[in-house]
């Protein structure tokens, strides 16, 4: 736990500084949000997603190890020391507000999250292939065609070359993983400090968006541990939307209509874009970023709005060549978009079949010959898989529906409607069908499947008060009603936690990543490790498959690993 607990405040400085300097250096081209609007959270945001587009495109090019991250260390402390003057009084900021209730939440969060990060048994598709696709982007960077030797590290996700950067491997005897356990207390600080001010807010839809981050933090308590790709995502899909709905109840009627609501806005529609680099499922966030769009074009402010969407693309553009490395596609697991013809492609059939597995698997069919079966054929199968607390996470959706309309239909006789704010829901509307009609995991939606609920409760919860409705205090009372046991499963869940793994002796080291007993084989002379029926992928040797099928359908491009790999 003190090595964990050091791993952050590790993190914290050189994103701190590093997003300090890129604020202020874009604060020369476009509008930006200065800190009375994002926080020390926001710095640290646009650090974290600087370095992780740093970590990506240095993947490129050669490995993630001793040399990228010696680089990024000199220029976070030629930062610091240039910007010497805002960090201490950002600190100082932030150490006057740890007071009383504050400090001990705040100490709370982050014993409670050392803990949980520090030990536990790792997600499973960590020991699949987070793990050795992180030490493959340690000793490799990228390799051509790597999807080949298993088509899971086709799953291309900007996260783990963060998460390579921060290993430490190059000089610690040991990997650390820590980077999930930063997301959830970074963003759990985030939301607690926001419901402080719960009495001060007049509307509160934003202070339950802070709740959806609590929600999600409690469900996942227990695999803080690993740095899996759908809890990194959904962590920073929580803050964008719930920064964006906060902002939105905040300010004017007439949105956009400040130089400071359009940074606000096109700083959340930058994340947006970024986020989906983390995970394709989360590709429509993105239609946050219509609005600031439209308000740009409106203004005709051509400069910033050229500015905004280079920025966004380049955030972007690593993950994309990634990708193409990776797999020979641009999208992967997407067939649509074929533009390459390069040797190392992924063959088609291949693809389909492993995106059909990913479609029939998320409704709960586990059979690919049943992936063309129309919604009104599997979603009986998939209701049946729902334990209760899944049953009436889903029920809060649909109560949610007649609420969000409801209140939509008062704002707009009220004359009080942000136009920001049916933007907010018409994105998680829109993702919630996406997710259910590709791959209906509940944790692949689970974001807006907490948000749309609670957001919509608390922006009823000022007219509720202000108008004595009946309607709306009951469809909010079930919206909590149901609620109430995703909360006891995840509750009981992270005491069973605590009580099997208190005595585990990590308190000061964390757990390693798991080991197992891996068989080999022979690819054009190179030594391939295979994984046992554990499917565990270790991270201590490598390059690794889970499944040898996908191994012996596979060949080197040539003498060496960095030459690629190639179907056969």
């Amino acid at each position: 736990m003190v090595v964990v607990v050091i791993s952050w405040i590790y993190i914290a400085a050189i994103c701190l500084s590093i997003g300090i300097a890129v604020n202020k250096a874009l604060s020369k081209l476009i509008p930006v949000p200065g800190y009375k609007h994002i926080g020390y959270t926001g710095y640290i945001v646009t650090g974290l997603v600087t370095l992780t587009v740093y970590a990506e495109t240095f993947s490129i090019f050669y490995k993630v190890g001793a040399v990228c991250h010696a680089i990024m260390l000199a220029v976070a402390i030629v930062t610091a020391f240039f910007n010497r003057d805002e960090i201490k009084a950002i600190v100082t900021s932030v150490i006057r507000k740890l007071r009383g209730n504050r400090l001990i939440l705040f100490a709370a969060v982050i014993v409670a999250g050392a803990f949980f990060t520090s030990r536990g048994t790792f997600h499973t598709d960590t020991g699949i292939y987070h793990a050795q696709a992180i030490r493959l982007i340690e000793e490799y960077g990228v390799l051509k065609g790597l999807g080949n030797l298993q088509l899971h590290y086709a799953y291309n996700s900007s996260y783990l070359p963060l998460c390579a950067l921060f290993t430490l491997s190059f000089i610690l005897p040991f990997a650390l993983h820590t980077m999930t356990g930063f997301l959830m207390v970074l963003f759990t600080i985030y939301a607690i400090d926001g419901l402080f001010d719960f009495t001060r807010h007049g509307k509160h839809g934003g202070d339950m968006a802070r709740v959806a981050i609590l929600i999600y933090a409690f469900g996942n308590m227990t695999g803080l541990q690993s740095p899996a790709t759908d809890y990194s995502t959904m962590f920073m899909v929580l803050y964008i939307f719930c920064g964006w709905i906060t902002y939105a109840e905040e300010v004017a009627v007439n949105s956009f209509d400040r130089r400071e609501d359009i940074a606000y806005y096109g700083y959340l529609s930058v994340l947006a874009i970024f986020v989906v680099s983390m995970k394709l499922s989360a590709a429509m966030v993105v239609l946050l970023a219509t609005l600031p769009f439209i308000a740009l074009v409106k203004k005709k402010m051509w400069k910033e709005l050229t500015f905004f969407l280079l920025i966004g693309f380049l955030s972007f553009l690593p993950y994309l060549v990634r990708n193409v490395i990776l797999s020979g596609w641009l999208f992967y697991p997407v067939s649509a978009i074929d533009l390459f013809n390069f040797d190392w492609k992924i063959p088609a059939e291949y693809m389909k079949i492993d995106s059909d597995q990913i479609k029939v698997w998320g409704r709960c069919l586990f059979d690919v010959n049943k992936v063309d079966l129309s919604v009104s054929q599997w979603i009986g199968p998939w209701w049946e898989n729902k334990q209760h607390y899944e049953e009436m996470l889903c029920y809060s959706q649909i109560v949610a529906i007649p609420l969000l309309i409801l209140g939509v239909v008062g704002r707009i006789r009220e004359k009080t409607t942000n136009p920001a704010l049916p933007a907010f829901y018409m994105a998680i509307l829109v993702n919630l069908v996406m997710w259910f009609m590709t791959a209906p995991f509940i944790r692949y939606g689970l974001a807006f499947m907490l948000l749309l609920p609670l957001c919509v409760m608390g922006d009823a919860l000022d007219v509720i008060a202000r108008k004595k409705n009946i309607v709306l205090a009951f469809l909010a009372a079930l919206i909590a009603i149901n609620f109430f046991s995703w909360i006891d499963r995840y509750f009981t869940d992270d005491l069973v936690f605590v009580k099997h793994y208190i005595t585990d002796d990590y308190y000061l080291v964390p757990v390693e990543f798991p080991k197992s007993d891996m068989s080999t084989m022979d690819m054009n002379g190179q030594t391939i490790y295979i994984a046992g029926i554990d499917e565990v992928n270790s991270y201590h040797v490598y390059p690794g498959s889970c499944y040898g099928m996908m191994a012996e359908r596979t060949e080197l491009r040539g003498d060496s690993f960095e030459d690629g790999f190639k179907a056969k």
